[in-house]
């Protein structure tokens, strides 16, 4: 009896991160999964395609908040266009010449464009957050571009809502390292079919759309493209048929904050301050006013946060809740 005791308290204590942990981290092969109280909330998958991304996404109604293509292709009501928009993902179009935004481009020219895991640094469970960093190599046909320092943080906010931070530092190696002036770059979400504002034209039928966007200033939908704001909210119906959303918050502390936003109504959304000139039409800006170099041995470090929540921004309080991470005081 005493030894079956014995045994019952060393697996306790041996699992014991796992089982009290709110938010649980777990390294895989080629991925890594996050469950959050107990419910699976997203996979980072780093070996899937040219660069790593966020897949799937579960919302606070356990229902899919992301769309699934191309990574599940398919499904009832989505879009297939577009195949580089996967999930949650950050890469650019124009760095240094490459295209690390849609590497299929750089395949059509006999070149690869790669975002590749260098390492875990580390994948750590917590009972209030959970934690994991990574550092990726940006490669053109196999030469270092930019070295990559991912953080991501993970905690819940109830009622199976939930906070991530995605915060990146890129580093310019030996040469200095050019974010060209591109619409296409920054943190990215595509999200699932229903949540999109409305479907491109020639993709209407039996992909419909009930979405919001809406803006930090009240901008909704396309007038929300292009404009600076602290926040966007992207929300809508999940596949439970219930409103849900996801807010990207963007540091103040911030190069260029408040960024410029490719907020687009078939269910794209993109944080991206290097698209100063590609947003002409509503910054004012010449194309190219928005490159930005690193210089050689330098870094640029930029801090987000995703807010996954039930209702729409304003029953989600995303502003309030942009308030306090702004007044948060920032781990490392």
């Amino acid at each position: 009896m005493l030894g079956k005791s014995l045994c019952a308290c060393v697996a306790l204590t041996i699992s014991t991160v796992d089982c009290v942990s709110a938010v649980r981290v777990a390294e895989l092969s080629d991925r890594v999964r996050v469950e959050i109280d107990g419910r699976f909330f997203t996979e980072y998958r780093f070996q899937e395609w040219n660069y790593p991304y966020l897949y799937p996404v579960h919302g606070p109604n356990g229902e899919s908040v992301t769309r699934h293509y191309p990574m599940t292709p398919g499904v009832k009501g989505e879009q297939q266009d577009h195949p580089h928009h996967r999930s949650i993902f950050f890469t650019h179009s124009h760095v240094n010449g490459w295209n690390f935004w849609a590497p299929q481009a750089e395949d059509r020219k006999g070149r690869r464009s790669e975002i590749k895991l260098e390492r875990i640094e580390k994948a750590e469970s917590g009972d209030k957050h959970g934690e994991l960093i990574v550092w990726n190599q940006w490669l053109g046909d196999g030469e270092l571009v930019l070295r990559e320092r991912r953080r991501f943080r993970f905690r819940s906010a109830g009622d199976g809502q939930v906070l991530m931070d995605f915060d990146v530092e890129l580093h310019a190696a030996e040469k200095d390292v050019t974010l060209a002036d591109n619409k296409d770059g920054g943190l990215g979400i595509r999200v699932a079919g229903p949540i999109k504002v409305r479907p491109i034209a020639k993709h209407a039928e039996g992909s419909p759309g009930f979405g919001t966007i809406v803006n930090s200033h009240g901008d909704k939908n396309d007038a929300a493209w292009g404009k600076a704001a602290e926040w966007v909210d992207y929300s809508g119906p999940d596949a439970s048929g219930k409103t849900v959303g996801i807010a990207i918050f963007d540091h103040p502390s911030n190069f260029r904050a408040p960024t410029r936003w490719h907020a687009r109504y078939y269910g794209l959304l993109t944080a991206n301050r290097f698209a100063t000139g590609s947003f002409g039409r509503v910054s004012g800006a010449k194309k190219g006013e928005g490159d930005h170099t690193i210089k050689a041995g330098e870094s640029l470090t930029l801090r987000h946060r995703f807010y996954f929540h039930h209702g729409d921004a304003k029953a989600a309080n995303v502003a309030d809740r942009f308030e306090e991470y702004v007044g948060e005081t920032p781990e490392d």
